[in-house]
């Protein structure tokens, strides 16, 4: 859609495809194969100057807008990379804009600055054993003392949770709501980490369990307003699931021509694929599904820019849409391959591995639905208040 993309974005756009095709491309398979995701990737891309597009110059950002988050995740998720864009989106885009948005000086310097140019890495900590994507239910305690805070509890599926430095880690300091924002440093005594590596995809991209066994951390760790942690990390989410959204569009937009270019390859009875009914109807479907994802994340973008966090329907929404859509997009891709969509030499079985997971992170697509009906109902009641007002 040229009408969001510059010609700054389009340098951006080849410039991180450089960069894809040298240092990301003729590795990803050998990093898949070993569930690795590297520690060098991530001072890379940060020495390119990737990861602070959209952050302010004065820490070392590009000051670009929130289009160029959106150039980096179309060039990655075009590479079928899914695993290692997960690990870098979620280094670049949980910790980093709460530090960038209610940081102190210190902080930013201390945090943003080194974790924009990849020299520390970030992860959020949020999901618990009992918490799911329910985070009122947190669990992971900080307990105030005269001189500094006492942490006990777990964290779990923490993208990037072992090869962190710090953690933008969101801990209960009282009834209810009454949660509190840290950034804790990863080699404070009492912490670990345990990696989970089992995983149906996702495999370039670090997941871990985290522990926290009496970690004392100084007053000066809290970021944020203290008791108001639970409030930042739902504005924080908006951001994060629209990213999930683009991406989650432009790995629909990939899979769908990497399969048009296999089903006019493909010969079957005498003819290529594309050429039998069956096949161009499945194309045809798969192609308006995702335009329609593309649509909807855009809209959903154009509400973000305009009115921020309080865009949550839309977004959740669009969330929503682009998860369960890409789904059915990706298992036509797999059946239009017939048994070479079951290997992974053709790339679409580790495209429907890794995007399973959409609808579950970053909030599951019932949790979205909760949002949007919620959202619902309350303008339905704030309608007939007004109604009854008027007499």
């Amino acid at each position: 859609m040229p009408r969001y993309f510059t010609a700054e974005h389009d340098l951006l756009a080849q410039a991180i495809r450089e960069f894809i095709a040298t240092e990301i491309t003729p590795n990803i398979d050998a990093w898949e194969k070993n569930h690795e995701c590297p520690r060098a990737i991530f001072e890379r891309m940060g020495e390119m100057g990737f990861f602070g597009v959209t952050f302010d110059e004065k820490y070392g950002g590009s000051g670009m807008d929130f289009w160029a988050a959106v150039v980096v995740a179309r060039e990655l998720a075009y590479a079928n990379c899914g695993g290692l864009q997960l690990s870098l989106f979620a280094h670049a885009y949980l910790p980093l804009p709460m530090i960038a948005a209610v940081g102190t000086e210190q902080q930013k310097q201390d945090y943003l600055v080194p974790s924009l140019q990849g020299k520390k890495i970030g992860c959020l900590g949020i999901t618990e054993p009992n918490g799911g994507s329910d985070v009122g239910s947190i669990r992971t305690t900080a307990t105030e003392t005269n001189t500094h805070y006492i942490i006990n509890g777990a964290k779990t599926y923490i993208t990037n949770g072992t090869l962190a430095d710090y953690v933008l880690l969101v801990c209960r300091t009282g009834e209810g709501y009454d949660m509190t924002l840290f950034l804790f440093d990863t080699k404070t005594p009492g912490f670990s980490a345990n990696k989970i590596d089992n995983k149906l995809g996702m495999h370039t991209s670090d997941t871990a369990e985290l522990f926290f066994d009496n970690c004392i951390v100084p007053k000066t760790a809290v970021i944020g307003t203290p008791h108001q942690g639970f409030y930042y990390i739902m504005g924080n989410f908006q951001e994060e699931r629209l990213l999930g959204a683009l991406t989650g569009a432009y790995v629909a937009e990939a899979a769908y021509k990497k399969t048009l270019q296999y089903a006019s390859e493909r010969y079957a009875f005498g003819k290529p694929l594309n050429q039998l009914q069956a096949i161009r109807h499945k194309l045809a479907s798969m192609v308006t599904r995702t335009e329609a994802c593309k649509s909807f994340a855009f809209r959903a973008t154009e509400d973000f820019l305009e009115h921020g966090a309080a865009a949550i329907g839309i977004i959740s929404m669009a969330k929503a849409f682009v998860a369960e859509q890409i789904q059915t997009i990706l298992y036509d891709a797999i059946q239009i391959h017939g048994g070479n969509g079951f290997i992974e030499d053709y790339g679409v079985a580790r495209m429907w591995r890794d995007m399973r997971l959409f609808t579950i992170g970053g909030g599951t697509t019932e949790i979205m639905y909760e949002i949007i009906s919620k959202l619902e109902i309350d303008q339905v009641k704030h309608q007939k208040a007004s109604l009854k007002a008027r007499g």
